[in-house]
């Protein structure tokens, strides 16, 4: 009775009968660490995407304030700066005018700051003349060769901030 085919015993599996349990452990410890590795680098990936995507949104707005002064300093909104301060809508501060524009990105609800300043630097030489790498102190028909500062500054959604800088010649 002790013979089970080909001369095997049950005596000789009475050792090897706990050895299928450990291994089937082992293997299923083994599987649930590669998918708990799997799921830890999906979820900082995502998460590392979605602060790229937020800064990227608030940089793209400060970048639009630019723009947006720009298009204000090209109407001829900023030729009396000079003398007359500030136009309608923006506040002086020093000798800049600043102004507050709320925005909303696309796909959400709430609103956040963009701090535009627009200062004048100076003006450019007449056509013709040498720059002598300073500014003039004189002004030109038409607000041609004023030297603008532009700060713009915004507040994003998560905390997130952007300041972009640019210099405008009209």
């Amino acid at each position: 009775m002790e013979a089970c085919g080909r001369g095997h015993t049950s005596k000789k599996y009475k050792k090897v009968k706990g050895v299928a349990l450990i291994s089937v452990l082992v293997m299923g410890i083994m599987i649930a660490l590669v998918i708990g590795g799997l799921y830890y680098i999906l979820t900082r990936t995502t998460i590392t995407g979605e602060r790229v995507r937020v800064y990227t949104s608030t940089r793209e707005a400060a970048v639009g304030g630019v723009n947006y002064a720009v298009l204000q300093i090209k109407s001829g909104l900023f030729d009396t700066m000079d003398q007359l301060g500030c136009p309608t809508g923006w506040t002086t501060v020093g000798n800049c005018c600043t102004a507050n524009i709320d925005y909303r990105l696309s796909g959400t609800t709430e609103t956040f700051r963009n701090t535009i300043t627009i200062c004048l630097r100076g003006y450019a030489p007449p056509p013709g003349d040498v720059v002598s790498g300073v500014a003039y102190s004189r002004p030109q028909a038409g607000g041609r060769g004023y030297i603008y500062s532009i700060i713009s500054e915004v507040d994003g959604p998560q905390g997130s901030k952007s300041r972009v800088e640019a210099v405008w010649m009209r």
